[in-house]
């Protein structure tokens, strides 16, 4: 019976005490909404206590989920918000500036022929090539220089007439006249005078280079030739019946126009053209944002690679567009004096241009780009901490260089923005602005 009424007080006591551990418990939860009620602020006083505003650039704009007004705003509301509308750091601002500002476009290209100083090498009869001296393109030849031999059939029945009339004959207006239809089909006075010296027509015929410069093979296509009139012969019919037109020799034609010895060339057909390199062309090719600031006459600063530290003043001749590849894009053409010869065909150079701006600018690492649209991170507030609160904000480009970009509209000189704005955008991230 003692044990029975000993098993029964100890039950006793032990719902007690889990009694009073359930009181105290359910005390101290109450304690602890009591403290959290405490640290909530009411929404006016949430502006003054967790955020500092400077400005609120767009805030007016937002609708449903986007971001509330001045009179509702939290710290844990900008931190709720996604990284790419708002973004919380430590970075070093900076504000637009207006001011006076000179602009650097660069471009690069190349060294080409100025073509208006080529001398074309034709010839006035047709024939076949027998002995080529020109071996490769931009071989360099002085004026005098052979270059070929030519073999004419229609050359030296001319020579043979001009021969016979001289031995046979002492008018000397016929012979004046034979002479002068030798110099006309490019004989020089000196081989007319040979030929009377020796007093035979030779096999060939050397062509010399007119001037000195450098050879440029690139033949034009030959003719297609018919009749010649009065033409006294032709390369596999040899002389023709009396009042009959021989047929011109027809040239041949390589896929690429270059000329071998053994080809057929027609009368007056381009086998040469010689550049004497004197003045160049600086074919200058900008990106499409700088072509629009681009004028006929604007002050150009070339640096070449052949002449490092030796800079070259010239100006812009001619702004073309073309079309290539597929592809749309604009090229500037210089000319550049090389009389000391010291610039090479497709030499590289790269081309500066001074742009003075008076507007406002930033930092060239202060702008994003997002395809077409330009963007800044503006600061919007400040955490308790000292963070900055940036939002995004879009603005119009002007002129660009490696460390400035001119701003047209979108800030103003009292925002506060971020030096570097590809700091804060998430790669990943759609920014909405």
């Amino acid at each position: 019976m003692n044990r029975v009424q000993s098993y029964k007080g100890y039950n006793r006591s032990f719902a007690n005490a889990i009694f009073v551990a359930l009181m105290l418990a359910l005390s101290g939860c109450h304690q602890e909404e009591k403290k959290h009620d405490i640290h909530q602020p009411t929404p006016a006083a949430g502006i003054n206590d967790s955020i500092n505003h400077h400005s609120m650039p767009g805030m007016d704009n937002t609708s449903g989920n986007e971001m509330p007004t001045d009179t509702s705003t939290s710290e844990t509301h900008w931190n709720t918000l996604p990284t790419n509308r708002i973004v919380i750091a430590r970075q070093k601002l900076t504000q637009p500036v207006f001011a006076e500002t000179d602009f650097t476009i660069t471009g690069n290209g190349y060294i080409a022929f100025d073509t208006r100083r080529d001398r074309k090498v034709s010839v006035r009869v047709a024939g076949r090539i027998e002995q080529l001296y020109v071996k490769y393109n931009y071989q360099h030849v002085h004026k005098g220089e052979k270059m070929l031999e030519l073999y004419s059939p229609e050359l030296n029945t001319y020579i043979e007439e001009y021969l016979y009339v001289r031995q046979k004959t002492n008018d000397t207006v016929l012979q004046r006249k034979a002479e002068e239809k030798l110099l006309l089909l490019g004989l020089t006075r000196a081989q007319v005078q040979q030929i009377g010296k020796i007093g035979n027509s030779p096999f060939s015929i050397p062509i010399y280079s007119p001037v000195d410069g450098y050879v440029l093979v690139n033949s034009s296509p030959a003719p297609i030739m018919g009749n010649t009139g009065n033409s006294s012969g032709s390369m596999g019919s040899g002389m023709s019946n009396a009042g009959n037109s021989p047929t011109a020799i027809q040239g041949s034609l390589l896929t690429d126009n270059s000329i071998r010895e053994g080809i057929y060339v027609s009368k007056d057909q381009t086998l040469f053209r010689i550049n004497d390199f004197k003045e160049a062309w600086g074919i200058i090719a900008f990106n499409k944002e700088s072509e629009k600031y681009l004028y006929k006459g604007q002050s150009v600063t070339i640096s070449s690679e052949l002449l490092p530290g030796k800079p070259i003043q010239t100006t812009i001749q001619l702004i073309e567009q073309l079309y290539q590849d597929g592809q749309k894009f604009t090229q500037a053409r210089v000319y550049i004096s090389n009389k000391s010869g010291n610039l090479k065909q497709n030499s590289l150079i790269d081309a500066t241009i001074s742009v003075p701006v008076k507007s406002m600018t930033v930092p060239a690492g202060s702008v994003y780009y997002l395809g077409e649209v330009a963007i800044v991170w503006v600061e919007v507030g400040i955490t308790r901490e000292g963070s900055h609160i940036f939002q995004p904000k879009v603005v119009k480009t002007g002129y660009r260089s490696m460390n400035k970009v001119e701003i047209l509209n979108g800030v103003t000189q009292n925002d506060r923005i971020a030096m570097d704005a590809a700091y804060l955008t998430d790669g990943e991230a759609i920014i909405k602005y």
